[in-house]
């Protein structure tokens, strides 16, 4: 039942945000009563909270690309921002806990900060790619990861606002295009 009302939440959060969703809503998208979702949940802040936890704590926000082979330096940045956005695009919960965290100062809970683990996983592979050759050496990675990540959610914002994020896949493209190419990486083609 628990995971019913998660369910229910993410797609009334998405679509109403923190202020238009209420437990009444919930309850009714979960098929329940409002006195089963409070006995889950005490709440309505309890559950954002639990919703953008569970979001944050999951791939790709926590770069676990499933069980593929793992994945270095640059192959793993294009994938992880990739698989970023196809989260922000196909899972209701993602995109519910996104909404949720614009709207931090609607909800009387402390949450979860974004992206500081992405930023600082996104440093990481760049020393990666250093390493490896990918990409000259010298740059600042934990300030190009931060730069990274803050023009992927610029490009999904506007993405979001103007097409509801149906052009997200092609807009990426083009953003991984110009930032592999302003990180000067060796033969960008061969991670795109």
């Amino acid at each position: 039942m628990r995971e019913r009302i998660l369910a229910a939440a993410a797609v009334e959060f998405a679509e109403r945000g923190y202020a238009g969703a209420s437990i009444g809503l919930i309850a009714e998208t979960a098929a329940t009563g409002k006195g089963q979702v409070q006995y889950h949940f005490s709440a309505k802040s309890d559950i954002a909270l639990e919703l953008i936890r569970s979001a944050f704590s999951r791939a790709p926000f926590a770069n676990v690309l499933d069980d593929a082979p793992p994945l270095h330096g640059m192959e793993a940045i294009v994938a992880s921002i990739r698989g970023v956005a196809d989260a922000f695009q196909n899972d209701v919960r993602v995109r519910a806990a996104v909404r949720l965290m614009r709207e931090y100062q609607l909800i009387p809970a402390t949450l979860p900060t974004p992206y500081v683990g992405w930023v600082a996983r996104i440093g990481l592979l760049l020393r990666e790619a250093e390493d490896a050759g990918e990409m000259p050496a010298g740059l600042d990675h934990d300030r190009e990861a931060w730069l990274l990540v803050a023009y992927f959610f610029g490009v999904q914002e506007i993405s979001n606002r103007l097409t509801e994020r149906a052009d997200l896949p092609e807009r990426i493209e083009e953003m991984l295009t110009r930032a592999l190419k302003t990180l000067g990486v060796t033969h960008p083609n061969r991670f795109l």
